[in-house]
């Protein structure tokens, strides 16, 4: 077969991201700069409404969707134009203002769609580099190349996959020294950064924004974007985009999203707000280097070791990076604080290879008093910390164990022992607990009857099989500290030594007579 593509196309490389399998993978997603969160249930009750509405033979019509997004912006209607997701508005861009030939700026390394789109249309293209140093934005070398040829120039703002940001200022001072070149601002991550460059466009016409519902409104499936531009230059746009090429379920989405600003805004102040500083912590105290970000994500330099893999095998998926002056390194997407600090325990106990000590402890007859009539303890009147157990604890913290409960509980849920009954006692001596400044990492709980034959029952380990998995356990200092046989074998059953106390005796004495305390 004679290949009659273009030979500027043939000379292409395709832009294939590693999309394979994420669907089904069940960990964390922190490869992509999605949000971590599905979309919101008013997303999903929209949608149902239209399939409801029984009108997908209609042609959509755009005009609702773009006032929303018009006001959102802080611009008039015939200033905003959707597309199929950002991609199509940064397309739409080359093809409408460059064609074959004309010089256009990409600092590098940025997105792909920017190189994709100017290669299409036979750009040559300059790439000035992010400084290798600090990744800072080449706003010399950009200024320095302006000139009357260049037809267009891109910031990407915050850039992707740096996470550098670029002032107003230096827009601004760019886009008056090429008066004649479209400056095509970025800002896929404007609800992460809170920075744009809307405010310019009235004095600067020469600046137009792309942006994206993919990333903090969470609809990368459904590929809903939008250009901001001066009025006649949406004009042109219009002519070049197709009347139809956003669908109705993505206009009907967008509208949910808009009307739904608050979950938005929650979701991005704890990603920027909180787990993403504590991402950062986490680096500087383990010397790991990264760069600073205005995104939901870090560039970081990973050791020698295969990160990558690593941290897929442990259910969570990260981007590396391999661009000029980014070589070996790995991108991480920013979820919520829980996301994140599961991130942070897996990186510490596969990576780092830092082990912890965990005293696993028993519940009934060796932290609270256990009846030996009915053995079960249903009721806050039933509750009593036994002797030595606050004091115990306390010194277990003070020696850097972590604390995890594991107890066996017969027929919780059942009409014999309704969950209620259980919860008062638990809660109540969970609140004495956090009085005491004391704090249990994980609490396992089987609810099982014993001819149920569960996998979870002590002495089996089915209970916290996912937790030693995730977590690397010092096993020569971790313990298990139980009344009965059945915790001697669970002990033997996750490697790690027994301290065997009597049932309802005092706490601290076990652990003082088991060596733990001395």
């Amino acid at each position: 077969m004679v290949n009659l593509a273009l030979q500027r196309i043939k000379e292409m490389k395709s832009y294939n991201p590693p999309l394979a399998g994420r669907r089904a993978f069940s960990g964390l997603l922190l490869d992509f700069n999605e949000s971590t969160l599905p979309s919101s249930p008013k997303i999903r009750k929209a949608i149902q409404g239209l399939l409801k509405s029984n009108k997908l033979q209609l042609y959509p019509e755009y005009g609702e969707l773009e006032k929303k997004l018009a006001k959102y912006a802080g611009v008039n209607t015939n200033q905003v134009m959707i597309t199929n997701g950002s991609d199509q508005g940064i397309d739409l861009l080359f093809r409408t203002f460059t064609e074959a030939g004309n010089t256009v700026i990409i600092p590098t390394p940025s997105f792909a769609m920017f190189y994709q789109s100017a290669q299409i249309v036979g750009n040559k293209i300059l790439c000035p580099l992010y400084r290798k140093g600090d990744l800072s934005f080449p706003r010399e070398e950009v200024m320095s190349m302006i000139n009357k040829s260049v037809k267009l120039l891109v910031i990407c703002n915050p850039n992707n996959p740096t996470g550098t940001l670029i002032s107003i200022g230096s827009i601004e001072q760019i886009a008056k020294k090429a008066p004649n070149t479209i400056i095509l601002v970025d800002e896929a991550y404007f609800e992460f950064s809170g920075v744009t460059a809307v405010p310019l466009i009235a004095e600067y016409p020469n600046i137009i924004i792309t942006r994206t519902l993919s990333k903090a409104f969470g609809l990368p499936s459904l590929r809903l974007g939008y250009v901001i531009a001066s009025k006649s230059y949406i004009s042109e746009l219009s002519k070049v985009r197709g009347p139809y090429d956003v669908n109705m379920v993505a206009f009907t989405a967008a509208l949910a999203a808009l009307d739904d600003l608050e979950r938005t805004q929650k979701y991005t102040n704890e990603v920027m707000t909180e787990a993403k500083p504590m991402v950062e912590e986490f680096f500087t105290k383990n010397n790991i280097a990264f760069y600073q970000s205005a995104g939901n994500f870090l560039l970081f330099k990973p050791s020698q070791k295969p990160e990558e893999k690593l941290l897929k095998d442990c259910g969570i998926l990260v981007r590396p990076q391999d661009k000029i002056n980014i070589e070996k390194t790995i991108r991480v997407s920013i979820g919520t604080v829980k996301q994140m600090r599961k991130f942070i325990k897996v990186y510490e106990n596969v990576i780092l290879e830092k082990p912890k000590k965990y005293a696993f402890l028993d519940r009934d007859g060796t932290l609270i008093f256990e009846p030996q009539d009915t053995f079960q303890v249903d009721s806050i009147k039933k509750l009593k910390i036994l002797d030595g157990v606050i004091k115990g604890l306390k010194t277990l913290k003070k020696l850097g164990f972590e604390l995890i409960m594991v107890t066996n509980q017969n027929g919780i849920g059942t009409p014999s022992f309704p969950r209620a009954k259980f919860e008062a006692p638990q809660n109540k001596m969970l609140s004495i607990f956090k009085e005491n400044g004391i704090y249990f990492k994980e609490i396992f709980i089987c609810p099982h009857l014993p001819s149920r034959n569960c996998s979870c029952r002590k002495p089996k380990t089915g209970l916290v099989k996912k937790f030693l998995r995730e977590n690397r356990i010092d096993q020569k200092i971790s313990f298990v500290c139980g009344d009965r046989e059945t915790d001697k074998l669970f002990a033997n059953n996750i490697g790690v030594k027994f301290i065997s106390t009597a049932t309802n005796a005092d706490f601290y004495q076990a652990l003082m007579q088991g060596g733990v305390i001395i």
